[in-house]
């Protein structure tokens, strides 16, 4: 039993035309004398005038410096349902059964993208790791391989050259009552041509390469059969972290 972990304002404008006639001025009308009246008595003091202090200055707005580091990308989606390889309600693929003679076990998914096909199995029988190549007609480059069972670490220095990958390239992802990981990219093929003897520092991540999914099937006998799903190559446009997670959902069971 193997574990593997795993985003119109409308502006009226209204114009008013007021239009006025002219009258003719009527002819003054000579003023008539009023008699003289006494000016009301001014009081003894002037009244006392409404403070003219100014206001009492405002707080600095504070100014914000720029972030030091940038913002991280939207976690993928999270998917709360458990992965269950329920026991196929079919017979199975000639190439599907030819896994489960072998291996004594083998997966298949019943969802996939449109076109894509059982292309080729490698490794059934006579590898560590089965690889269940699924193809688009018509797009042969572009590959789905379903590989098992395949131990996964999240830990950045794990794999055959020990180099440490970068920690942006790894984002865990929950399914259900295991934590799943989604890796995007690998090392770029300059850097696994030349091998151990590169010097790390000298390694480079491509993030374009591939896009996978680490994680755990469990099985109605109790069992757990760690996987991944990579799409590939990069860039890796065309099917999405949500599709490949329906996949693995999809994923039927077949004993030998």
């Amino acid at each position: 039993m193997r574990v593997a972990f795993k985003a119109g304002m409308l502006l009226a404008a209204t114009a008013v035309v007021i239009a006025a006639g002219c009258a003719a001025d009527p002819e003054p009308t000579p003023a008539t004398p009023t008699p003289a009246t006494t000016a009301p008595a001014l009081p003894a003091t002037a009244p006392a005038l409404p403070s003219t202090s100014p206001p009492a200055a405002l707080p600095a707005t504070p100014t914000l410096a720029p972030a030091d580091t940038p913002i991280p990308p939207a976690p993928p989606p999270i998917d709360a349902s458990a992965v269950q390889c329920a026991p196929a309600d079919a017979a199975p693929a000639p190439g599907v059964a030819n896994v489960a003679r072998q291996l004594g076990y083998a997966l298949a998914p019943t969802f996939l993208p449109q076109g894509f096909t059982l292309a080729g199995v490698s490794g059934a029988g006579s590898a560590s790791v089965t690889q269940m190549i699924y193809q688009q007609a018509g797009a042969s480059t572009r590959s789905v391989i379903i590989a098992y069972p395949v131990e996964f670490t999240p830990d950045g220095a794990s794999g055959p050259l020990g180099w440490q990958r970068p920690d942006d390239a790894l984002d865990e992802l929950r399914l259900g009552d295991q934590a799943a990981y989604v890796m995007r990219g690998g090392w770029s093929d300059a850097s696994i041509i030349a091998g151990p003897g590169l010097d790390p520092k000298d390694a480079e991540w491509d993030y374009d390469k591939s896009l996978a999914l680490f994680f755990s099937c469990a099985t109605d006998d109790g069992d757990r059969i760690s996987l991944a799903i990579q799409a590939l190559p990069g860039p890796v446009d065309w099917i999405s972290v949500s599709e490949i997670v329906d996949i693995a959902h999809s994923l039927r069971h077949t004993s030998r």
